[in-house]
């Protein structure tokens, strides 16, 4: 495995498990996870066309995978399905 594509793995499960911890309403991790993969490549496109998004690690921008993943997680929130009550 390469290390450009073992620390994207990282970067995109520390922020699901992030933005999972941080929620006070549970949502299922699979969309946390989507959602921070989404953020991820996002983060990366928007890093590639623009030339822009911090130093490369790896072959990575991870200042702009970060904010990326944030936004998509807190998007995620407020237009993603409702947590049912049990």
């Amino acid at each position: 495995m390469s290390p450009g594509l073992a620390l994207g793995l990282l970067i995109v499960l520390i922020g699901a498990q992030v933005a999972w911890l941080a929620r006070a309403v549970r949502v299922r991790y699979a969309w946390a996870l989507l959602l921070a993969a989404t953020g991820f490549v996002t983060g990366e496109l928007f890093a590639i066309a623009s030339g822009v998004g911090g130093p490369m690690l790896g072959g990575l921008h991870p200042l702009a995978d970060a904010a990326a993943i944030a936004a998509a997680e807190i998007a995620g929130a407020l237009l993603g399905p409702r947590p049912r009550r049990r």
